[in-house]
Formats: C-alpha cells, structure tokens, sequence
C-alpha cells in the first residue's frame, strides 16, 4: 500500500493486545513490527524484530538464571527502552508511537488501538491460561485452545475512532482474526463505528486453504490461526472468516487458490475478488492492490 500510495495518507490502526511486560520493559509486537517494516528494519527471514541484530543482552540474562522465552535483540531493545521511559513519564502511548515513527522515518500515522493495557489470553483445554505471546513464542502454538480472553476494559484512542470516520477507504487486513483484528474488533463502540462508516470497508482472507504451507514462521501462524478460530468455532477457511466480518464489510478479498469458496462467500453477503494474495510468497502486489484501492469508486458496503 505505501508504494502506490502516498504513505501520509495511510493510517494503520494496530493491535496492542499482544502487549506485555517482559524484562521490564513494556513490548508492544504488532506497534514494532509495523514500524520496523514500514522503515525496511524488519528481519524479514525471521518476520519480526531488527535486521542484523544481535542477542548478547538476552544471552547475558540468561547466563544470570533469568528465563528468556521472548527474544529481543540489543537494536530491539533501544525502542523498548525509550517506549517504557516515556510511558513512565506520562506521554501517551499514541504520543509514544508517533515519536518512535518520526525517528524511524515512517511517514504513514501508526495508531495503537488503545491507550489502555488490554492483553490476550488463551485458555487450554488443560485449563492453563497463558497470555498470547506465552502460548505463540513459547509454546509454538500446540496446546489446545478452550477459550480467548480479550483482556480489558480497553476503550479505543480518539484517534482510532476519528481516522475510521475521517476514512475513504478501510481495509481490514490479513491478520490472525482472533489474535489481531479480534481484539480491535472487540473494544467498544469498534464494530458500530466501522458500520457507521462512510468509507467502504474492504477485507482481506488471511487463511489460504489451496496452497500448502512449507515457511516455518508461517506454518507457526497458521496453526496458532486454526487453534483460535477453533476454539470460537470457526473453521478455518476463507468462507469462515468472512463469516467473521459478513456485517463490516462489503467487499472479501480471498487467494485464486480459494476460488471455489467465492459462491460461499457471496451467499454471505460481501462481494467476492479472487486474485493472487500471497505476496510474500512471490504473487504480484498489483492484482491485491486492484482489489482492495478499486473499492473507494465501488463504494461496496456491507449488506443490511
């Protein structure tokens, strides 16, 4: 998107429920991750943390008989570092997460959800409750889910709701439906303000049934993915995540590899595209781009 788009026209609303304490320092993933890409920092073998970092910090505590199950390289470390300072004296989170995108050289808004601490937790079905990052990073994913908590009372940042009223397009993207979008999705007033909306709500699919999956990193996703959407009785196909989102939006992007589920989506409500979505994988941008920019003329909405 920020390479045919101008990127001071893009706002990225990002979860914060994958937020937590760890070393003492505040860790915002998903706030992190979306502002090392956006400023080509990401280590994009690994998919998340700096390019060309080092892990002496984290091999130290270990050394000192401090458990270290979440990895943050040294570079990593400076942005944890300023966020909690700042945190701690008083700046907002929204504040926090501007100053660190001025540094950084990214030039699109990057909007934490909220300014409150709302984590996600997982409950198995051995009746363990881990936060997310526990249950993705330590565990890889394998334990069976019960049940999803989206922590709280989390209401959104007035900047969240105003760049959704003030929008011409909104998409929602691939991400985990219930590690990601769900906990966005689940803050009061979310739903009702998307609907609400002038702007044509577009969204993509981020499972991908027809293609087998042989990234390990993604492989990881997939399953945390399908034990999520398992445990809120979803099965975990493009047709159940537009199920998902059937009231918000009026248009669901899914992969040429799902194309038999097209009818299926339709019968839900939402328009159905079919075009090539793995970019990562080596797919053109420009069919996923036509897809989701085509719909501001279109002016698809949701049904109802």
């Amino acid at each position: 998107m920020a390479a045919v788009v101008d990127p001071a026209d893009l706002t990225l609303v990002v979860n914060t429920g994958d937020d937590l304490w760890m070393h003492g320092l505040r860790v915002c993933p998903d706030l992190d991750t979306t502002l090392y890409a956006l400023s080509g920092r990401q280590d994009t073998e690994r998919g998340w943390g700096v390019r060309g970092d080092s892990f002496r910090c984290m091999d130290a505590l270990s050394a000192l008989g401090h458990p270290v199950w979440f990895h943050l390289g040294d570079l990593d470390l400076a942005t944890q570092l300023l966020r909690t300072g700042l945190l701690r004296d008083g700046v907002r989170l929204v504040e926090v997460t501007r100053r660190l995108a001025v540094a950084m050289g990214v030039r699109a808004q990057v909007l934490p959800m909220t300014e409150d601490e709302a984590g996600t937790f997982v409950e198995t079905t051995d009746g363990r409750l881990m936060h997310y990052q526990e249950f993705l990073v330590l565990h890889r994913a394998l334990p069976e889910v019960r049940r999803v908590h989206h922590g709280g009372p989390a209401d959104p940042a007035p900047e969240v709701l105003a760049a959704i009223a003030e929008a011409d397009l909104i998409v929602l993207a691939p991400s985990n439906p219930v590690a990601s979008l769900g906990p966005i999705l689940a803050m009061p007033g979310m739903r009702e303000a998307l609907r609400a909306a002038a702007a044509p709500v577009v969204a993509v699919s981020p499972v991908v049934t027809g293609v087998p999956i042989t990234d390990p990193a993604e492989l990881g996703r997939a399953r945390s993915r399908a034990a999520l959407l398992a445990a809120i009785g979803v099965p975990h196909t493009a047709t159940g995540v537009a199920g998902l989102h059937r009231d918000l939006c009026g248009r669901f992007v899914i992969d040429i590899a799902d194309a038999a589920e097209g009818d299926a989506v339709r019968c839900l409500g939402p328009e159905a595209v079919t075009v090539p979505t793995l970019v990562h994988a080596g797919a053109p941008p420009e069919p996923l781009l036509d897809a989701v920019l085509t719909a501001r003329a279109g002016r698809v909405r949701p049904p109802g």
